[in-house]
């Protein structure tokens, strides 16, 4: 994957910088109506040139408000930016993109499924 372990190591520093500090502005800064009451960053996966990062965030609710939910993050990603921008110490922030991240559904779906069996 990575030819040099020390990327490996700093790709995998900022994506848990990243993953700490977007959940701090998302929870403190952002205020948007759409984004629902539960609402959680799960995994972040910055490019190699930490140019570009895909933020995978859970959502508690409706499928609606799942949608609702990215669709605001989304929109409110420049705002985020310029806040991690003014938060970190990084030469250069990442632009930000945001995915559900439905593996909980598919988590209880495969359960349901064994219980079904069993």
């Amino acid at each position: 994957m990575f030819k040099d372990t020390r990327t490996y190591e700093r790709i995998k520093s900022v994506n848990s910088l990243l993953k700490r500090e977007i959940s701090t502005v998302i929870f403190e800064d952002v205020k948007d109506h759409r984004l629902a009451d539960i609402t959680s960053i799960t995994v972040v996966d910055t490019s190699k040139d930490l140019q570009f990062a895909k933020v995978y965030v859970s959502v508690l609710g409706s499928q609606d408000k799942k949608t609702n939910t990215i669709k605001g993050l989304n929109s409110a990603a420049g705002f985020i930016k310029r806040r991690l921008r003014k938060n970190l110490q990084l030469r250069n922030v990442p632009n930000i993109k945001f995915f559900l991240d439905d593996s909980i559904d598919k988590n209880e779906e495969i359960q349901s499924l064994f219980d079904k069996i069993n």
